[in-house]
């Protein structure tokens, strides 16, 4: 797996980035970013305001 992935992985798992910022570093769509985390089963917790700011990355398009 390329670093691009690893890195927002392990920031996601250390609380430091938002789910939505995992999702931008690792250049993912939100649903690509959440089968990531899932296959690593890494616990996915979303937030309000992670929501949200997914879902406004998400309208921008990625």
């Amino acid at each position: 797996m390329s670093n691009r992935k690893v890195k927002p992985i392990e920031l996601y798992k250390q609380g430091k980035v938002s789910f939505g910022l995992g999702a931008k570093i690792a250049k993912l769509s939100i649903s690509e970013y959440i089968d990531l985390l899932k296959g690593y089963k890494v616990q996915i917790n979303i937030y309000v305001g992670d929501a949200k700011k997914a879902l406004e990355y998400a309208r921008k398009g990625s």
